[in-house]
C-alpha cells in the first residue's frame, strides 16, 4: 500500500512540476529560481521581451545601445520571472529618457551601451534590487567562468517563458577575433568574448537577451552585445561578444545619472 501511494505521489509531482517550472532550457542553461535575480529588467514591446537589462539605480536601467527603442512604444518590467505574464511581484514602467553612448557605432558594434531613465523611482524590495557597478575594472582573464541570464531565444528557437541563466567562459580576444575575421568585426579591449563550457553542449545568450548583464566572479562585468548563429549547433557557433564595463563606461554612467537626476 505504501509503495502504491509513493508511486501515485511521484506521478502527481511529475505532472504538476512542469506546469510551474516547465520553462524550456536556455541554450545550454536552466531556469533560475523565481525572482532570484532581482536586478533583471525586461524591455518589452506589446508584452514581448525584445531586450534585457539590469537595474543600476532606483530609476535607471543599463542595457545595450543596439536595442533601438522608441520610448513611447516600449516599457520596462522589473521583478519578473515570467516576463510576459502578469505577476504580483512585477513593477512596470514607461521610459522617460534614453541615453545612448555618444560614441556608439552600429557598424563596428563599438560602445554598445545605453541607459534608460524610468518614469518613476522603483520600489526596492526583495524582488527588485539594483545590480552594483563593479569597483574593480581589471580585464577578465581567458577561461574565467561567468553567467548570463535572459528571456531570449532558446535551443527550441522560441523565446523563453521564464528567466533562464547559462554558464559560459571568457575566450581570449585574439582567438575570438580570428573566428570573426570573415565578419570583418574588430574585437576591442572594450569587449569581452565568451562561449559555452563544453564543446558539444553549447551555452550562449541569444536573440532577446541583448542588453542583459554578464556576471563574472560575482561582479557585473559586461553587457550582452552581439553574436552569430547562437541558435545553431556547435559547428556554426561563434563566441558571444559583450560590452566590457570599463572605467570609462562606468564614469559615463555615473555622469549621466548625476546630470539627469531631476524628474
Amino acid at each position: 500500500m505504501t509503495s502504491q501511494l509513493l508511486a501515485l505521489l511521484l506521478s502527481l509531482i511529475a505532472v504538476i512540476l512542469p506546469l510551474r517550472y516547465g520553462c524550456s532550457d536556455i541554450i545550454g542553461g536552466h531556469p533560475v529560481p523565481p525572482h532570484s535575480r532581482p536586478y533583471m529588467a525586461a524591455i518589452q514591446k506589446k508584452n514581448s521581451t525584445v531586450c534585457g537589462g539590469a537595474l543600476v539605480g532606483d530609476q535607471w536601467v543599463l542595457t545595450a545601445a543596439h536595442c533601438t527603442l522608441k520610448k513611447e512604444e516600449f516599457r520596462v518590467v522589473l521583478g519578473a520571472h515570467r516576463a510576459s505574464i502578469h505577476e504580483k511581484e512585477q513593477q512596470i514602467f514607461k521610459i522617460m529618457n534614453i541615453f545612448c553612448h555618444p560614441q556608439f557605432n552600429k557598424s563596428s558594434k563599438t560602445n554598445d551601451i545605453m541607459l534608460l531613465k524610468l518614469d518613476r523611482v522603483a520600489n526596492l524590495n526583495k524582488y527588485v534590487q539594483p545590480l552594483h557597478l563593479p569597483e574593480c575594472v581589471e580585464d577578465i582573464k581567458h577561461g574565467t567562468e561567468c553567467t548570463v541570464a535572459g528571456w531570449g531565444v532558446t535551443s527550441s528557437g522560441k523565446p523563453s517563458e521564464c528567466l533562464r541563466e547559462t554558464t559560459i567562459k571568457i575566450v581570449d580576444r585574439k582567438i575570438c577575433e580570428k573566428q570573426y575575421i570573415k565578419k570583418k568585426v574588430k574585437i576591442t579591449s572594450n569587449m569581452l568574448c565568451a562561449s559555452g563550457r563544453k564543446k558539444f553542449r553549447r551555452s550562449d545568450a541569444c536573440q532577446g537577451d541583448s542588453g542583459g548583464p554578464l556576471i563574472c566572479c560575482g561582479h557585473y562585468s559586461g553587457i550582452v552585445s552581439f553574436g552569430e548563429n547562437c541558435e545553431k549547433g556547435p559547428r556554426g557557433h561563434l563566441p558571444g561578444v559583450y560590452t566590457r564595463l570599463t572605467k570609462n563606461y562606468i564614469d559615463w554612467i555615473k555622469e549621466t545619472v548625476s546630470h539627469n537626476r531631476v524628474p
